[in-house]
């Protein structure tokens, strides 16, 4: 199983209305994508999601070839995969850290 680094990061915030301030005003990022709860961001380096939903520290992202083969992979190596969504999850390192995968 190869796990392959992405230009992902996503952060989750409280108010996406006060945070867009920030990124946009402060740092000086232009959206390319924005709704009611997500903001993505392409800063050159990397794609930034900015999510509003409950918080936890920032979640950097692989990619694999096949979500399910990956999923089995990390659960037999003492990961827990907290959230699954179309095409991606997150899951936890046997450390607590938080990750995400998506499919390719």
């Amino acid at each position: 199983m190869k796990f392959t680094g992405n230009r992902d990061i996503a952060v989750t915030v409280e108010s996406l209305k006060k945070s867009r301030v920030f990124y946009e005003n402060v740092l000086g990022l232009t959206p390319k994508k924005v709704g009611e709860k997500l903001t993505v961001y392409d800063t050159g380096s990397i794609t930034l999601y900015v999510q509003e939903q409950e918080h936890h520290p920032p979640v950097p992202s692989f990619s694999v070839e096949n979500l399910t083969e990956a999923r089995v992979h990390l659960e037999t190596n003492g990961c827990e995969v907290t959230k699954e969504w179309k095409g991606a999850l997150y899951f936890r390192d046997p450390d607590g850290n938080i990750w995400d995968i998506n499919e390719s």
